[in-house]
């Protein structure tokens, strides 16, 4: 029987790097959960990502803090035109964004790492290979929520406080399910298309894609981060 135990959370600090407020992994609170979200140029895929979680996520943006990065970021820059009316036709706010390079430290100190495609969810474990274990593509995480959903269908939610812990706890549940999922796709079914300098319609793809798989997850992590969770995975799994 899987539980998400939840406690206490305390303020977040935070401070400036390559023109964005961004994680310092010793100055990071320690009950204050991480979402990063990683693309090429981080002035896309990720920061629409992320525009659009945080503005999904305002019951726990206490204990959820979520920013974006590149693997080959055009530094400084804000987002595309394209993306940025994307991202205010979504209900975010794109206006203080400016792209900066994926870290080490952003690894380390993230909790959950949702990546664009293959290539950077590669480029982000070869950094620290144990960072598989919480590095999915965006939409990988979101068919693994959906087998996740389908193996572990029962659940008693008791009122919980917000935790670092019990999101950490969820997300190393839905990492479980790789390999059980019933409908494997093709590898580049996991990936979305870099619409830079592309047509609108290719934006308008990817925006589509990302919105699907961000509302999947800002939901089920509001739901673990609000509640105690205890399910009955373990009978589940052996079904």
């Amino acid at each position: 029987m899987a539980t998400y135990p939840c406690r206490r959370s305390v303020s977040l600090s935070r401070h400036a790097y390559s023109g964005i407020t961004i994680m310092s992994k010793p100055d990071v609170d320690t009950d204050v959960f991480v979402v990063l979200f990683v693309c090429t140029g981080n002035i896309c895929r990720s920061p629409l990502a992320e525009h659009i979680f945080r503005s999904q996520i305002s019951s726990i943006s206490d204990v959820v803090y979520t920013h974006s990065a590149g693997t080959h970021a055009l530094v400084g820059r804000p987002m595309t035109a394209e993306a940025a009316a994307l991202s205010v036709a979504l209900g975010a706010d794109p206006s203080r964004h400016t792209a900066a390079d994926l870290t080490l430290p952003m690894v380390q100190r993230a909790d959950l790492i949702l990546v664009a495609s293959r290539e950077h969810r590669s480029a982000t474990v070869s950094m620290m290979p144990r960072a598989s274990r919480k590095t999915f593509t965006i939409r990988e995480f979101e068919r693994l929520l959906g087998t996740h959903a389908e193996r572990v269908p029962e659940s008693v939610v008791i009122p919980g406080d917000r935790s670092r812990e019990a999101l950490t706890n969820f997300v190393a549940d839905v990492a479980s399910m790789r390999g059980l999922s019933r409908n494997v796709p093709s590898p580049g079914d996991d990936d979305i298309v870099d619409p830079y300098r592309q047509p609108q319609d290719v934006y308008d793809k990817a925006a589509s894609l990302i919105l699907s798989a961000i509302t999947a997850t800002s939901r089920s992590l509001e739901r673990v981060a609000n509640t105690v969770v205890t399910d009955k995975r373990d009978d589940a799994l052996r079904q």
